[in-house]
């Protein structure tokens, strides 16, 4: 019969003989970069790691389901910092942190530039608000000035690309600007807004160019009149939850999120997790096809993993309680925690039900030897409707359009097709 240091150095000496059997055990659990998570692998791969994390924590419940029932392929890419506007970052050091919000009306005051809220914390009751606003003011993607052009196609789960068209969105901003002074123009100004068909022939001009503001003004908007060709003053104020034309999109998915937080009935910190994004795609300025970023089988809506690499990011996941007369009911939207870009939405309806999913994959560029955050597309995947709006760029510029642009004439000069040559008009 063994004694109990017999015992004991029996339970030892098995230890060690194990021991390299449980690293080479571990090392297995790893999954390689590279690697294509998709609906074959995802029940071997979910308990693994990847990048220090596991799989199955870095998929949120709707990217989950996207694979397994959609065909949806994730090229797993290990998480690197996002390289930004230097001007960008020195502003948000230089001014941000200084903003202070009205716990009644959750508006904010002596905003000066940057984020407004710095060291936002999970447990401040207001922490969604404060979310909010540094994403409605310092979004590093839109520039003082931002112009794209884009292919739009529309795509039906089961037949493909049923209608494309061109079109131009624009952007200046009033408020947390990262060249000159951090803030331009009126007090109440926030900034102005231009999206607009540019072709075929019979849709060029549809559109709308807002003026928005950040006093709680509502919007003042135009739009243009092919029949007469003339720009005409419309009401504005509730066109930020439009439906974009021709598009499955609102308004207020631009971005992930367009209107005044102040508008919403409520912002509220769900968790603080890690998700997968793209923010690594290809240069949007690098003439591309559209099979080589959008998988042209069915459902037709899925990301090339060949050019759009996902990749772990650490993001706030936040629930927006939309007005009344708002088409959806809430938002639940993924938002990077170091700065305030959005990576994904899901949008549910009055009933509460599951409607629409947005995302964007983003690319690192370097426009003029600046290093730049800008987005290859942007998508809204309709499931209730089975259908998806795909906007592929193929052309962005940042910085470089005059702010003498952003005008309701704009959308005259889309009509005309002159549009795209206005933006490479530098400052």
């Amino acid at each position: 019969m063994l004694n109990k240091k017999s015992t004991l150095l029996s339970t030892i000496m098995a230890g060690l003989l194990m021991m390299p059997l449980a690293a080479q055990v571990s090392a297995s659990e790893s999954v390689e970069a590279g690697t294509i998570l998709s609906k074959e692998n995802i029940d071997e791969l979910k308990s693994k790691t990847f990048d220090g994390h596991k799989i199955a924590n870095l998929l949120s419940d709707k990217q989950e389901m996207m694979i397994r029932d959609y065909n949806l392929k994730m090229k797993l890419e290990p998480f690197a910092p996002v390289k930004l506007n230097p001007n960008w970052v020195a502003a948000d050091k230089k001014y941000g942190g200084s903003a202070k919000l009205d716990a009644s009306t959750h508006m904010i005051s002596n905003y000066q530039g940057g984020q407004p809220f710095h060291n936002v914390s999970k447990d401040d009751s207001e922490a969604g608000w404060k979310i909010a606003w540094n994403q409605y003011y310092a979004n590093p993607v839109i520039g003082d000035t931002w112009a794209a052009d884009a292919e739009v196609f529309i795509t039906e789960t089961d037949s493909g690309v049923v209608d494309n068209f061109g079109a131009s969105n624009a952007r200046m901003r009033s408020k947390g600007r990262i060249n000159g002074e951090p803030i331009i123009g009126k007090p109440i100004d926030h900034s102005r807004y231009l999206l607009v068909l540019t072709k075929p022939y019979d849709v060029a001009g549809l559109g709308v160019f807002n003026k928005q503001y950040d006093s709680g003004k509502l919007d003042d908007g135009w739009v243009y009149i092919k029949s007469i060709r003339r720009t005409r003053r419309t009401a504005g104020g509730k066109s930020w939850m439009d439906p974009q034309p021709k598009m499955d999109l609102l308004n207020d998915d631009n971005q992930g999120t367009l209107g005044m937080p102040a508008w919403f009935k409520n912002w509220e910190v769900v968790e603080r997790r890690w998700v997968m994004a793209v923010v690594d795609s290809i240069n949007p300025n690098k003439e591309h096809a559209i099979e080589d970023v959008l998988e042209m089988s069915p459902p037709y809506w899925n990301p090339n993993p060949k050019t759009q690499q996902w990749s772990p990011r650490e993001v706030w996941v936040v629930k927006s309680v939309m007005p009344d007369e708002h088409p959806y009911g809430h938002r639940i939207l993924y938002i990077d925690v170091n700065f305030p870009t959005v990576y994904m939405t899901e949008n549910y309806d009055k009933k509460g039900e599951f409607w629409r999913l947005w995302r964007q994959s983003y690319a690192q560029v370097d426009q003029a030897g600046t290093p730049e955050l800008t987005f290859l597309n942007t998508q809204t995947l309709d499931f209730q409707r089975k259908r998806a709006t795909y906007i592929d760029i193929s052309y962005m510029t940042n910085n470089v359009v005059s702010d003498d642009f952003f005008k309701p004439s704009a959308l005259k000069k889309a009509a005309a097709g002159s549009l795209s040559k206005a933006f490479v008009q530098p400052k």
